[in-house]
């Protein structure tokens, strides 16, 4: 209003894809925090979250009954990681610690990622 711009510098992804104040997207945010707001998985869960879960552990193959939801990728490769670690340690080989990954590939932001 007083004619500066404002420049973004540390866009989140979506922005940087859809733009800010897209009315279909906004419209979107506005119906889904009349039925729930955004909720964090650290330890807690929802309705809509166990139904997926289930949906997710009913498609699965085999035995696999149990679903993991997190908020990233990062997050994702992080504790498939120390799921893996963690399984050596129970099965009484902790040596097994050890990961492949591509030189140079992106696979996330956090620690071990």
């Amino acid at each position: 209003e007083d004619g500066r711009r404002l420049v973004d510098g540390m866009s989140s992804w979506w922005a940087a894809v859809h733009g800010y104040a897209h009315p279909a997207l906004d419209d979107a945010v506005r119906k889904q925090l009349d039925s729930m707001s955004h909720v964090m998985f650290g330890g807690l869960t929802h309705r809509p979250a166990a139904e997926l879960g289930k949906l997710l552990a009913d498609l699965a193959p085999g035995d696999l009954d149990k679903v993991f939801l997190c908020d990233s990728g990062s997050v994702a490769v992080e504790v498939a990681m120390k799921m893996a670690v963690q399984f050596w340690h129970t099965v009484g080989r902790p040596s097994k610690s050890k990961f492949v990954s591509l030189r140079n590939g992106y696979h996330g932001d956090t620690f071990g990622a």
